[in-house]
């Protein structure tokens, strides 16, 4: 995770990840995970500004193809119509 994700992100929405005690060692992925899971929009905007639009779809779809994963159902549905002219 970049420096500048970690202090403009991580660090002022640490309730994202409250069960985290390093949260400096977060993977952009799990980054990527608790904002879409349980962040506002603000938090989706700032996202996609640090870490870009595209990564952000590419890590989504690639952890809602599993067979386990930690989105709610809502969550997928409305992400994947976010997402739908990208792809």
């Amino acid at each position: 995770m970049s420096k500048e994700l970690y202090n403009q992100l991580v660090i002022p929405k640490s309730y994202l990840w409250w069960w985290v005690h390093d949260m400096e060692n977060l993977s952009v992925a799990s980054v990527v995970e608790g904002v879409l899971s349980n962040g506002d929009m603000d938090d989706v905007q700032k996202l996609f500004q640090l870490v870009g639009r595209e990564q952000v779809q590419d890590i989504f779809f690639e952890q809602t193809s599993r067979p386990r994963h930690n989105y709610r159902p809502q969550t997928v549905n409305f992400f994947k119509k976010v997402f739908k002219n990208d792809v």
